[in-house]
C-alpha cells in the first residue's frame, strides 16, 4: 500500500510544478501598466505549419492573434503604442450632416417669418394709407347716417296699431312654440299644433316686415342715405382687391416667396443627407467595433476629439 502511495504524491508534485510553471508564464506574458487594456505587438506563431488554415476561426479553437491592417496615408496617426481605424470620416460626415440638417431647418423657419413679415409689413402700409382710411371713414359715415334715416322712416309704423298688434302676435306665437318644445320632452307632443303656430308667427312677422318696407322705400332720404353707403363700401372693397393684386406682384413678397420654396428644398435635401450620413456612420462605427472588438483597436486615437479612451479588448 506504501509503494503505490508514492506514485501519487509524485504525480501530485509534477502536477503543481507543471500548474506553477504555466501560471509563470502567463504572468509574464500578461500586459502591464496603465495601459494594459491597449493592443500589445503580436508575437509571430512559432510553427506556422501547425496553425489551422483560417488561423483558428473555428468554433472551440484559440483564435490567434491577427496584425492591425496597414494604415493608408492620411489615415489614423500613431500615438505612442496606440493604432486605431476608427471611422473618423464616416463619424464627422454625420456630425455635419446633422448640424447642416438643423441650420436648414432654423432657415425654413426663417424664412416663413420673413415672408409673414413682408406681408404684415405691406398690409400695413396700406391700411394706414390716406386713401383706404379715407375710404374706410366715408364707408362708416353713410353707413350712420343710413341706419339715421332708416329709424326715422320707421317711427311712423312703429306707432301704427297694426304694426304692434303683429309684433306681438308673432312674440306670443314665439312663447306658444316655446312652451310646446317643454311639453315634448316628457312625451310626445302633436306635430299639428307645432307647425300651426310656426305658421302663424312667420305670418305674422311677415306682415311687420311689410309694413316696414312700405315705409322705407317711400322715404327718400333712405334711399338716398343706402345709394351712398352702397358706393362707398364698394370703394372699399376695390381698394382691398387692388391690394390683394399689388402682394401677388410686390418684389419683395415674391423674393421672400421664392427663398421659402428654396428653403423648403434645402431642408429636404439636408435631412436625406442627414439620414443617410447616420446610417453610414453607424454601420461604420458598428462595423470596427465587431472587426477589432478583441484587439483594443476598435476605439479613437488616444488624445482625439473622440476622447482618451475607448473599447477595452474583449468589451
Amino acid at each position: 500500500m506504501r509503494a503505490m502511495r508514492m506514485p501519487r504524491s509524485m504525480a501530485s508534485i509534477v502536477v503543481g510544478l507543471g500548474l506553477t510553471a504555466m501560471g509563470t508564464a502567463a504572468a509574464a506574458d500578461a500586459p502591464t501598466g496603465p495601459d494594459w487594456f491597449r493592443p500589445q505587438p503580436v508575437q509571430p506563431a512559432s510553427d506556422p505549419a501547425t496553425a489551422p488554415a483560417n488561423s483558428g476561426r473555428d468554433f472551440g479553437q484559440p483564435l490567434l492573434p491577427v496584425a492591425p491592417p496597414p494604415f493608408a496615408a492620411g489615415g489614423p496617426q500613431q500615438n505612442g503604442a496606440n493604432r486605431s481605424d476608427f471611422p473618423e470620416d464616416p463619424v464627422h460626415d454625420w456630425v455635419v450632416a446633422s448640424a447642416r440638417a438643423a441650420r436648414s431647418r432654423a432657415m425654413l423657419h426663417l424664412a416663413e417669418q420673413q415672408l409673414t413679415d413682408s406681408i404684415r409689413d405691406s398690409q400695413f402700409t396700406f391700411e394706414q394709407s390716406q386713401e383706404f382710411r379715407e375710404a374706410s371713414a366715408s364707408e362708416k359715415q353713410a353707413y350712420d347716417a343710413y341706419t339715421s334715416e332708416r329709424q326715422k322712416a320707421l317711427q311712423s309704423v312703429l306707432h301704427d296699431p297694426a304694426y304692434v298688434a303683429a309684433i306681438q302676435l308673432r312674440d306670443e306665437m314665439a312663447s306658444r312654440i316655446e312652451k310646446l318644445r317643454a311639453m315634448s320632452k316628457p312625451g310626445p307632443v302633436p306635430r299639428e299644433d307645432v307647425l300651426e303656430a310656426a305658421s302663424l308667427k312667420l305670418q305674422y312677422a311677415s306682415d311687420a316686415h311689410n309694413m316696414e318696407r312700405d315705409a322705407l322705400e317711400k322715404d327718400t332720404a333712405v334711399q338716398d342715405s343706402r345709394q351712398k353707403m352702397v358706393q362707398a363700401s364698394a370703394r372699399v372693397a376695390e381698394l382691398r382687391a387692388a391690394f390683394d393684386n399689388s402682394v401677388r406682384m410686390n418684389p419683395q413678397i415674391v423674393q421672400a416667396r421664392r427663398d421659402l420654396d428654396n428653403a423648403r428644398v434645402e431642408l429636404i435635401t439636408a435631412e436625406a443627407y442627414y439620414s443617410a450620413a447616420a446610417a453610414a456612420g453607424a454601420m461604420a462605427t458598428d462595423y470596427s467595433y465587431y472587426r477589432h472588438r478583441w484587439d483594443g483597436l476598435a476605439s479613437p486615437v488616444v488624445g482625439g476629439v473622440w476622447g482618451t479612451t475607448g473599447y477595452a479588448p474583449g468589451y
